[in-house]
C-alpha cells in the first residue's frame, strides 16, 4: 500500500556530517533513507526532513516525511526501524499522513536547546553534548542580551556565510536561559524558522555577553547592521539540539520534548 508516512527521530549526531545528505559523507538523511531502501528492495527512497542539523549537532524531535510502499502498518514500520538503524538514531513515531504533508513547509515552529556546561572542570558525561564553558558568566547580562531578540526581524547578522536563503526574516518567538542544575545552562529558541548556524550565533554572541566583551546592546547592532562580524564567534554544534516541531493539530501535532531531563 503506498502511503506518505511521517517519521519521528532521535539522534546523536556526532558521529555524522549533519542531517542532510551529501556525497562522501556519512548522514542521518543517509543512513534513514538507506534503511528504508532495504525495505524496498534496494530502491531509491527520498526522506525530507524538518530541519537540517549541522554537522555534530543532535535531534530529540526531528520530524521526517517518506512515500513508503509496503502493506506494512505504522507500528510495523517503526519496530523494522527500530531493528535497522543504528543506537545514535533511534525513531520514536511512524504516523501514516495527508498525502500533501511536508515535514519542512508545514513546520509551524521548531525549537532548539543549546547545553552549556558551566562546572569548572566539565563532566565528562555531558561532553558529547553541551559546550565546556568554565568561565564566570554575567547572567544578568545575559538576559538583557536576550531580551532584544524575539520578533520579526531579518537575521542576516547572525546566519553563517554558508546560507544561501534570500529571506531571512524569521519569527523568534522564545529566547530564553535557564538553569537545569548547578553548572548546566540551557539556551531555549522558538521560531518559525531559523537560518544556517543561527542559533550557535546566537549562543556565541550571547556568551561573549556574559562575559564582558561588549554589552548586551551589542544584538542590537548586529540586527541592525546586519553585520556578522560585530556577532560573537559561533558557539560549537555539540551542544544544540532540535528539540521540538510544532504541525497543526490536523497534520498530528507536535514532536520531541523540551528540556528533557539530564
Amino acid at each position: 500500500m503506498e502511503r506518505r508516512v511521517r517519521i519521528d527521530l532521535a539522534y546523536d549526531g556526532t558521529a555524522y556530517s549533519g542531517w542532510q545528505v551529501q556525497p562522501g559523507v556519512k548522514t542521518v538523511q543517509g543512513v534513514v533513507e538507506e534503511a528504508l531502501g532495504r525495505m524496498h528492495g534496494g530502491r531509491t527512497v527520498r526522506v525530507r526532513g524538518a530541519g537540517r542539523t549541522d554537522s555534530g549537532a543532535h535531534a530529540r524531535g526531528q520530524v521526517a516525511d517518506v512515500w513508503v510502499a509496503t502493506r506494512i502498518d505504522d507500528a510495523g514500520l517503526l519496530r523494522a526501524l527500530d531493528h535497522m538503524l543504528p543506537g545514535d538514531i533511534r525513531p520514536r513515531r511512524v504516523l501514516t499522513v495527508a498525502d500533501a504533508f511536508h515535514a519542512q513547509h508545514d513546520a509551524k515552529s521548531k525549537t532548539y536547546r543549546y547545553l552549556v556546561d558551566t562546572q569548572p572542570y566539565g563532566d565528562p558525561w555531558r561532553g558529547r553534548y553541551a559546550l565546556r564553558f568554565p568561565l564566570a558568566l554575567d547572567v544578568k547580562a545575559v538576559e538583557a542580551g536576550l531580551a532584544l531578540l524575539p520578533g520579526t526581524r531579518d537575521w542576516s547578522g547572525f546566519t553563517g556565510a554558508a546560507c544561501t536563503v534570500d529571506d531571512r526574516v524569521r519569527t523568534l518567538s522564545e529566547a530564553r536561559v535557564t538553569a537545569l542544575r548547578p553548572g548546566l545552562m540551557a539556551f531555549v529558541f522558538t521560531a518559525d524558522g531559523f537560518l544556517t548556524h543561527m542559533v550557535r550565533n546566537l549562543v556565541g554572541t550571547l556568551l561573549a555577553v556574559g562575559r564582558g566583551t561588549f554589552g548586551p546592546e551589542r544584538i542590537t547592532e548586529v540586527l541592525a547592521t546586519s553585520d556578522r562580524r560585530r556577532a560573537g564567534p559561533a558557539a560549537s554544534a555539540s551542544g544544540l539540539c532540535l528539540e521540538r516541531v510544532v504541525y497543526d493539530e490536523s497534520l498530528g501535532g507536535a514532536s520531541g520534548d523540551v528540556l528533557s531531563s539530564w
